[in-house]
């Protein structure tokens, strides 16, 4: 496995180290940073949605997680707990790399107005804002959302991406199942518990949107709408 996920990032430019076991990638952890993380759940020496649950808890970086073809509420329970999107193995490289690409350009944009010593109400006004809503500005094409108050907001690609979903539909609603295929551009394993978990997560990140004139409402039976 580790020789695939050398082989198809190399090709893509980025450096790559790997981790067979968990005790070996939380030493690397501790030595380094990294933009992206790939988790294999299937580890020798533990669970890894736990490696997923730890790490989402100390870093920004992007998680990939790798499960198999059985392994849907796997990903469900990693999408839940933070990462950012999923493989399913048997997978082609250049399945992996695309996925990888669009992790990375978020935790890419995070780290670099963080390097540069930028607030971000410095920031924003040199971005696209193409959303506003109860003070948040959004620009989605370099995928950032910033409060009322100029602070730039973490969000999860998949997070990102619901939000995104609910904002171009602003005032529709859309199925769990539309939102899945909106935010991904492929078909997702139907289940209605990553949406929900997102959303949930959203208005927990983005408290005007339980509260604010637009809000995230449940139309219960069907799915969701930004009002």
């Amino acid at each position: 496995m580790l020789e695939i996920l050398e082989t198809a990032l190399v090709r893509e430019g980025y450096s790559f180290t790997g981790a067979g076991n968990i005790a070996t990638f939380q030493s690397l952890l501790a030595e380094r940073n990294f933009d992206v993380c790939c988790i294999d759940l299937t580890l020798p020496d533990g669970n890894g949605l736990n490696v997923v649950r730890e790490l989402r808890s100390q870093t920004e970086a992007g998680i990939i997680i790798l499960t198999g073809r059985n392994g849907e509420l796997d990903h469900v329970l990693g999408l839940e707990i933070g990462a950012d999107d999923y493989v399913t193995k048997p997978f082609r490289p250049r399945e992996l790399a695309a996925r990888v690409n669009a992790v990375y350009r978020r935790t890419s944009g995070h780290a670099l107005q963080k390097d540069a010593g930028l607030k971000a109400a410095d920031f924003y006004p040199a971005a696209n804002i193409d959303h506003e809503f109860d003070g948040y500005k959004v620009s989605s094409s370099a995928r950032q959302i910033w409060s009322p108050d100029g602070v730039e907001i973490d969000l999860t690609t998949a997070e990102f991406s619901v939000l995104l979903a609910l904002l171009e539909a602003r005032g529709r609603v859309l199925s769990r199942d539309q939102i899945m295929t909106f935010a991904k551009g492929r078909e997702w394993e139907s289940y209605d518990r990553v949406i929900d978990g997102l959303v949930s997560r959203l208005r927990r990140k983005l408290p005007r949107m339980s509260e604010g004139s637009h809000s995230i409402r449940t139309v219960h039976g069907f799915g969701y709408m930004l009002v």
